[in-house]
């Protein structure tokens, strides 16, 4: 077995199909992004087939506490392993031990969230290091019941009254529409602590991504009167949609219910293609508000718990996270 480390996407070969999140098609959008620098690594067997891979994202920031550039790795869910790998625990751990060889001397940590499954490598993570904290997934089964069906009383009322007094929406390909959408949603996540909207390229590159009715991302936009006051931006998988980004006008529309409209728009499409769930990517991360966790809920929620792991470059930091989580 060998282990390849990819950082130009001209040098990455075709790899197994899954999860967008790790996708090369993904690596070369992130080639855009002015604060991330994607890392793919793979295994191959002796007879260079594939077995599985991770994409790694390298986020360098500047911040005052303490002092200085800091650098970071994050990676969202376990990665993709191909049929013929009989023991992905394991292949990610040796993902991992490669991944370690490439931190450098400044490097602040590395953030593993949203896996599939809590149990998966903990022994592993525990054994470099890392410590646990309990994260929730929340996500809609779109494939058992109807979406009209599970949202709350309340919530069907709302949007009801939003499309009696002419809230639209609509999925919005035009470039101008899109720069729109982004700079209110820019506004909007401005005054938000711990949340964060990428880089305009970035993201007109990601919903420009497009390979027939592939589309890696879709932009929703909702109107009154033909002004924007919602919207909401969603990655799409074979077997899954990620709401990554939503935003609604709410204090200056309080009776359209903007934010209740760009989230129904996201999910309302997501069941006419015939996607069987629908996820929420923003709760992972930073602690819910109260608010918001009850904003997600109204449209028919589930709630998963899952593990979301960390490993600071101080040994010491790690030892008492650990002894306070675990």
């Amino acid at each position: 077995m060998k282990i390849e480390i990819y950082t130009a996407s001209q040098d990455i070969p075709q790899l197994v199909d899954g999860s967008p999140l790790h996708s090369k098609r993904m690596f070369c959008l992130l080639e855009s992004h002015t604060e991330a620098r994607p890392i793919m690594i793979a295994a191959f067997d002796n007879d260079n087939k594939e077995l599985g891979h991770i994409l790694v994202v390298k986020y360098r920031e500047w911040r005052l506490l303490p002092p200085g550039f800091h650098i970071w790795y994050t990676i969202h869910g376990q990665g993709v392993y191909s049929s013929e790998c009989n023991d992905k625990e394991h292949l990610f751990k040796l993902l991992i031990d490669k991944l370690f060889d490439l931190f450098d001397f400044n490097h602040t940590l590395i953030d593993i969230r949203n896996l599939d499954d809590a149990r998966f490598a903990y022994d592993t993570l525990s054994d470099k290091g890392f410590f646990p904290r309990r994260d929730r997934r929340m996500y809609i089964s779109l494939h058992s019941k109807e979406p009209e069906k599970r949202l709350t009383r309340a919530y069907k009322a709302n949007i009801r009254k939003a499309q009696k007094r002419g809230v639209t929406f609509r999925e919005v390909n035009n470039t101008q529409e899109v720069l729109v959408a982004i700079k209110m949603m820019r506004r909007y996540y401005a005054s938000k602590i711990g949340r964060h909207l990428p880089p305009t390229k970035y993201l007109l590159h990601l919903l420009a991504d497009d390979e027939g009715d592939k589309k890696t991302a879709r932009l929703f936009a909702v109107y009154h009167k033909e002004k924007m006051i919602g919207c909401s931006i969603c990655l799409y998988d074979k077997e899954r949609v990620f709401l990554a980004y939503n935003c609604g006008l709410r204090k200056t529309h309080p009776l359209l219910y903007p934010g209740i409209m760009a989230v129904w728009a996201a999910i309302t499409d997501a069941h006419k293609r015939g996607i069987p769930h629908f996820e929420f990517l923003e709760p992972q991360g930073h602690k819910l508000r109260t608010g918001y966790l009850n904003f997600i809920l109204n449209f028919g929620c589930k709630q998963v718990t899952t593990l979301r792991w960390r490993h600071f470059k101080w040994n010491i930091i790690n030892k008492i996270f650990k002894a306070i989580y675990v």
